[in-house]
């Protein structure tokens, strides 16, 4: 590193497992020796919340905290950010990871920044379980304070989709037809907003337990236009830091991966919109 000029590197990503190997488990000792390492090399660590892929006892105990497609089906274990953005369940435990290294690693000289769970929504933007479900009537309520203004806004009097109690209203599930426009925008939007309310409640406890340490979180130059509202998220950052996917010899980003989840067709501009 010292010969490549390397002076910061982000550390622990996908590291939670290793750090928290059971409920009550912990096993900081190979990241201090990591991050004593890299400082005596006069290296910077930009250290993970290790919050991006949770272990398999999280999953086993809390198979409520795993995804859910438009079609109904589990994502299962066995990749990475099996996580629901909206599960209570996966906050709780997330956030006790974030405040025990925050708490550990509070003074070593070797940190430097704050690195917020990792590329949020690459596999797990769009979640239609019951969790995203309760979130997505929340964030409806705020948007459009009535049931009148959100029908006239969807344009529910096509197709008898007119709603008259909060509760009759779904994530964009797996349809018969072509689905509401207005309805997979608005699912879009909430989705974005649910990612970056998991940054600032990661942020909050940095925050509180070392408020001289920057935070940032990596974007994607593939996924911002259209999933992840970043324009939005810029100003929960200390930093802006990037992912830039490029192969050597193109002018161009690679694709990332498609989200296992997704709504059911693009969202187009409707009424409202």
């Amino acid at each position: 590193m010292r010969e490549a000029g390397v002076n910061v590197v982000s550390v622990g990503i996908f590291s939670w497992a290793r750090l928290q190997p059971g409920p009550d488990r912990w096993d900081f000792g190979w990241l201090d020796e990591v991050m004593d390492l890299l400082h005596a090399g006069g290296v910077g660590v930009d250290l993970a919340t290790a919050t991006a892929s949770p272990p398999p006892w999280l999953t086993t105990a809390h198979p409520e905290v795993l995804p859910v497609t438009e079609r109904g089906e589990t994502v299962w274990p066995g990749a990475r950010q099996h996580w629901r953005p909206t599960s209570p369940v996966f906050r709780e435990h997330a956030l006790r990871l974030v405040r025990a290294l925050a708490a550990r690693y509070a003074g070593h000289p070797a940190l430097v920044a704050w690195h917020v769970n990792n590329e949020l929504g690459c596999h797990n933007a769009y979640d239609h379980s019951d969790d995203a479900a309760r979130a997505f009537r929340d964030w409806l309520r705020a948007r459009y304070t009535t049931l009148e203004a959100l029908n006239h806004a969807w344009g529910t009097a096509f197709w008898s989709q007119r709603y008259g109690d909060w509760e009759e209203i779904l994530p964009p599930r797996l349809a018969a037809s072509h689905p509401n426009p207005t309805q997979q925008l608005d699912f879009k939007r909430f989705s974005s907003d649910a990612l970056k309310d998991h940054l600032r409640a990661e942020r909050a406890v940095l925050r509180e337990l070392t408020p001289d340490v920057p935070v940032t979180t990596n974007f994607m130059v593939c996924r911002g236009v259209k999933d992840m509202d970043y324009a939005d998220w810029a100003a929960e950052v200390d930093f802006v830091a990037n992912d830039h996917y490029v192969r050597p010899g193109r002018r161009t980003a690679t694709s990332c991966p498609s989200p296992r989840t997704s709504p059911a067709a693009s969202p187009a501009a409707g009424p409202g919109s």
